[in-house]
């Protein structure tokens, strides 16, 4: 249900002709942001919506643009990349589908909502949270 909503999301992206979009695996994705930061904003309005410093291909520090951070583990699943965050419910996940659209990162949730953020900047800046784990 989930992957198939998405499907229909990434197609209604790509509708004008001259878009190009390329889905990318879980792997690809944790290829880019690995020991980086990626500053994530909603699309089409471009709002900001956090930093995510990724510590390595499991663990992050997710900076909120309000300003709350958590500490998370990635998983990869069925094609999507997974975060649990230390301050959500248990059972809690947040998953995404990566994909490059005309040369830009995007990922879209797969849960009912079917949001659709944008990669805005990746870079080598810490997130500004204190007490980030090492590992």
């Amino acid at each position: 249900m989930q992957l198939a909503r998405v499907a229909t999301l990434l197609l209604c992206l790509c509708a004008a002709p001259a878009a190009a979009q390329d889905r990318l695996t879980p792997e690809q994705f944790l290829d880019l942001v690995a020991q980086r930061t990626a500053s994530f904003s909603t699309f089409p309005d471009r709002q900001p919506v956090g930093t995510e410093q990724f510590l390595s291909r499991t663990r992050t520090v997710w900076a909120r643009a309000n300003g709350t951070c958590a500490y998370g583990t990635v998983t990869v699943t069925e094609g999507q990349v997974c975060f649990d965050y230390d301050d959500d419910p248990p059972g809690v996940r947040h998953c995404w589908v990566p994909f490059l659209r005309d040369a830009r990162l995007f990922v879209a949730s797969t849960d009912d909502l079917g949001e659709v953020q944008e990669v805005v900047e990746i870079s080598d800046d810490p997130v500004g949270c204190t007490q980030v784990p090492i590992s």
